[in-house]
């Protein structure tokens, strides 16, 4: 499983978004408390992640994971670096780059992700884009 799961996170360091939906089953719902997000089904996600995570910002190198075949967390570190114009979470993150840590909690079905709820360090990433 553990091997999996870091294909999975390594889709997003490759901008995969088609091997990233590969790891999701048809129906998986997706939620990020803190950016108030909820998505349902594999068609929604891919639109989602299309406008944020694949867009050649994002690197997520893989920590651990504690769980089994049915479910668990994946430890994380995020790599967020910005090109112009860009923004986060309503501030402006021009040319500015963070690395913070994160979880997603995973439920498992066939060896495919059906649920995903994420928690990460707003509160870093604000920091060091200079947001606090």
């Amino acid at each position: 499983m553990e091997e999996t799961l870091r294909r999975w996170l390594d889709t997003y360091t490759r901008g995969d978004l088609d091997a990233a939906m590969s790891h999701y089953t048809e129906d998986v719902v997706f939620e990020d408390p803190i950016f108030g997000e909820r998505v349902e089904g594999r068609d929604g996600l891919r639109e989602a992640f299309a406008t944020f995570f694949f867009t050649g910002v994002t690197r997520l190198a893989f920590l651990r994971f504690r769980g089994g075949p049915t479910g668990g967390a994946v430890e994380w570190e995020w790599t967020a670096e910005w090109g112009d114009g860009r923004t986060f979470l309503g501030f402006d993150v021009s040319n500015r780059r963070f690395v913070v840590r994160g979880v997603s909690v995973l439920a498992l079905r066939d060896g495919k992700i059906s649920r995903q709820t994420d928690y990460w360090d707003a509160r870093g990433a604000l920091q060091q884009i200079g947001a606090l």
